[in-house]
C-alpha cells in the first residue's frame, strides 16, 4: 500500500483525519492527524448552504411568463386625497404622520397637495403607517401598430386618406 501524504509504500496503512480530510498513512505519517476507526463515506445530499444557492440560481435562471401577471401597480390619481383623508380619520396632524414616517412637514403638505409624488420607500411607509392602499393594479392597454416598422408608411397614408373620404 502506499502512503497518501509522503507517498512511501508500506505494508499497512491508517485512517487519519487531517484538516478535515480522511486519508491512509504510514505510521510515520500517522502523527500529523487523528486517527478514525474507518474511512468518512460522503453523504448523498449536498450541504444545505449548496442546496438555498442552487435553488436561488433555479429561480434566477428559470424565464417568467410576462403575461401572466397582466397589469401592474400605479400610483393612484387620487393619492392626495387618500393620504389626507387617512390622517384626519385618525386625528392626526401634519406634524405627527411626519414623525411617525420620519419625514418633514413640507414632505406630507406637498404630497398631500399633489405637488410631489412619492417614491416607492416613501409609498410603503405611508400605507403601513396610515393602513391605506396607494397603488392600484392597472391593465396595460393594447395598441395597433400602423406597420411592422412602428412608423407610418405611404401605404398606411393612403389607407387613412380613403377611410377619411
Amino acid at each position: 500500500m502506499i502512503c497518501e501524504l509522503c507517498g512511501t509504500e508500506v505494508p499497512h496503512t491508517k485512517n487519519v483525519a487531517i484538516e478535515g480530510s480522511v486519508l491512509s498513512v504510514c505510521n510515520d505519517c500517522a502523527r500529523f492527524g487523528d486517527e478514525v476507526a474507518a474511512p468518512v463515506v460522503r453523504r448523498g445530499s449536498m450541504p444545505p448552504v449548496i442546496a438555498q444557492r442552487l435553488e436561488a440560481r433555479k429561480r434566477r435562471q428559470t424565464p417568467r411568463d410576462v403575461y401572466a401577471d397582466a397589469g401592474q401597480e400605479e400610483l393612484a390619481e387620487d393619492f392626495p386625497q387618500r393620504i389626507r383623508r387617512a390622517r384626519e380619520d385618525r386625528g392626526w396632524k401634519q406634524a405627527d404622520l411626519g414623525a411617525k414616517i420620519n419625514e418633514k412637514v413640507s414632505v406630507i403638505a406637498k404630497l398631500e397637495s399633489g405637488t410631489i409624488s412619492p417614491n416607492d420607500a416613501l409609498v410603503r411607509k405611508i400605507e403601513h403607517h396610515l393602513g391605506i392602499k396607494l397603488k392600484e393594479r392597472v391593465q396595460p392597454v393594447a395598441m395597433k401598430k400602423a406597420s411592422p416598422s412602428g412608423s407610418l408608411t405611404l401605404g398606411d397614408l393612403i389607407k387613412i386618406k380613403d377611410e377619411d373620404e
